[in-house]
Formats: C-alpha cells, structure tokens, sequence
C-alpha cells in the first residue's frame, strides 16, 4: 500500500512508471458520517518491450559471395510482432530473420530489427545493425572515352566500391577530389588536355590492403570541333582572297580613269639609271675597240713593210 499522494481528492498519480510499477494497488476510503471504511483493489499491469538484441551469423569478417542469417529476439509480456527495415526504411520482411545470400558491397548496409506489440498500440521498440561486405576494389565507372579539344580543361572521373575504405592514385599530375558514401568512393582529377596527355591517356588506380583495381581512361579528339576550326580557316582565307580582289578591280578602275599617274615620263625618270649604266658600258667597250683597231693597224703597216721590203 502507499499512501496517496493527494488524500483529499483521492488521485494517485504515477510518473515514468515501468515494468516495476506493475502490482495491485488498493484505494480506501473512510466515510466520516458512519465512520465506516470502504477500500476497492486494481491491477495495474505495465505492457513493456526490453531486451531487443540482434544475432549474426556467421559473425567474422563478411567477404562478397558470402551469405548470412540475421536473427532479432525480444522479450515482452504481451505478443510481439517483427519487422525488418533497410536504412530508408524500407521494409525487407515480415518476422525475426533476415537472410541475405551471395553478398556484395551494394548489399552492405545498416538494417534495422523493428518489434511491436499488436495488442498495445504505439509500443514498439527497434535495433540496428550494420552488415560490411569486406573486399578488393572494383571500379563501377569510369569517364572513358571521353571526347574533348586540345589545351581544353577537363574533369575524369573514376568512381569505385571497396571495404576496408580504398585510396585512388592517378598516372597524372592534375588537382583531385574525393567523395566518400559508405563503401562508394568517386574520384573527380581535373586537367589540361595536352599532347602527351592525348596519346598515353591516364590511369585510375584504386587499392585497399585487400587488393586494387585499375582501369584506362582514353581520350579522343573531338572532330566536330576540328572541323568547325578548319571551317573557320577556309571561311577566313575566302574573305581575304575576296578582299585582294575588290582592292584590285578598286586600283584598276582609279587607274582607268587617271587617278593613279603612270606616264611615259614616269617610266624615263625611273629607267634613267639604268641608261647611264648603259652609256658606260658602251664607252668600255668602244675603248677596247680602239685598241683592238690601233693593234690591227700596227699589224698591216708591219706587214706592208716587209711586203716592200720583199718587192
């Protein structure tokens, strides 16, 4: 028995009550006209969920293929209910055991273990855990072949899966990024497209203590975008060849109608070197025929000579 906490209004009133507060408790009553005592009894029984827990089996370390039983026990005086939950909530089955068979990491995950009691609404009681699938990487992406300009910016892209937690190394220098969910991981490696980067392409390589994984990123050039460059050259060379065509009917029409000077004069005052050139060169020349001639001459006047010395 305990006594009542407001006597005059005859309420007891219980707080955070638990299993502990289940019992029989008995309300008495003393009517002060007869001084006689009226008491009435009540059961008080407390609904309760404790003692939720998860077992795994097997419980070592998970490798992918494996397969693995979840079993869920709680206990409760009134009848209980089990219901299985992935990590958003969606529910997976209906009782105490989850079976999942020929594991992945895409199967790792937190699963939760949710027990209610029908016959009491709104009681209910839940536990988690977390199922890691251990393994060598496997890369699930990669940007290959990507199609890009020469000295353009690009980002590669190399997205992987892998528990314990991998690192991710590229064959080329460039600024790199790195995401985490879960077992997920994404690289993104910004770089210049550059001559040797176009005939080597760049490697991905993810790796953990349980093994690594690699994969070739190739690079094409981009031919739409060469052919609209060279479109650009042969648009640019018809412009300038039409320009050097007006600028010449331009000159030749000014040239028609005496805007331009040309004349005969012109020509003299610019040839005019080139006739003094001219008149030296036949003055040398008259020279040696001077001689020549005065040599000829001394050569008939000794042959008439002895011509008169003979006769």
């Amino acid at each position: 028995l305990t006594s009542l906490a407001e006597p005059d209004s005859g309420v007891l009133r219980l707080h955070d009550v638990n299993k502990t507060s289940n019992g029989t408790y008995r309300c008495q009553s003393l009517d002060l006209d007869d001084m006689s005592q009226i008491e009435e009894d009540v059961d008080l029984v407390v609904n309760y969920i404790e003692g939720v827990h998860v077992k795994m089996e097997p419980s070592s370390t998970l490798r992918e293929g494996d397969n693995v039983m979840l079993s869920c026990d709680a206990y409760s005086p009134v009848g209980l209910k089990y219901q299985w939950r992935d990590d958003k909530g969606k529910k997976l089955v209906e009782g105490n055991q989850l079976f999942l068979k020929n594991l992945t990491f895409e199967k790792s995950n937190t699963f939760s273990c949710k027990v209610m009691a029908p016959s009491v609404p709104g009681l209910e009681q839940s536990k988690k855990v977390s199922v890691a699938v251990e393994g060598k990487p496997r890369i699930v992406a990669i940007s290959s072949p990507l199609h890009v300009r020469q000295d353009e910016v690009i980002n590669l892209t190399c997205k992987a899966v892998a528990f314990p937690p991998p690192t991710v190394q590229w064959s080329i220098n460039g600024t790199a990024h790195e995401y985490v969910d879960n077992q997920h991981i994404a690289s993104n490696l910004t770089v210049r497209v550059s001559h040797d980067l176009l005939r080597a392409g760049a490697m991905c390589r993810v790796s953990n203590r349980l093994g690594f994984s690699e994969e070739h990123i190739q690079l094409v050039v981009d031919q739409k975008s060469t052919a609209e460059s060279q479109g650009v050259i042969i648009v640019a060379i018809i412009v300038a060849i039409l320009v050097v065509a007006v600028l010449g009917a331009v000159i030749y029409f000014l040239h028609k109608k005496g805007k331009i000077p040309c004349g005969r004069a012109g020509k003299q005052d610019i040839t005019k070197p080139e006739a003094r050139k001219d008149k030296i060169v036949v003055e040398v020349k008259s020279d040696k025929l001077s001689e020549e001639a005065g040599l000829l001459q001394g050569a008939n006047g000794e042959k008439r000579a002895a011509a008169d010395q003979v006769g």
